[in-house]
């Protein structure tokens, strides 16, 4: 699954967001595309949705900017 993180310019808050996501139970490796602003996510779906991934890190982008 390859996600755009288009809100998020700098690569601190990127490399923060993605420490965050490798935490949760059901994602197996994330890459940081560098110079595109994508991250490529490897997870199991039998116990993660990926509706579950954009929720939480649209949640985790929100809380890494107040």
């Amino acid at each position: 699954m390859e996600l755009a993180l288009n809100d998020v310019a700098c690569t601190g808050c990127i490399g923060k967001i993605k420490r965050k996501m490798q935490r949760t139970q059901g994602i197996e490796k994330i890459m940081i595309l560098s110079g595109s602003g994508k991250m490529l996510i490897n997870f199991n779906e039998n116990i993660i949705q990926p509706e579950e991934i954009n929720r939480n890190l649209y949640k985790w982008t929100l809380r890494t900017f107040d």
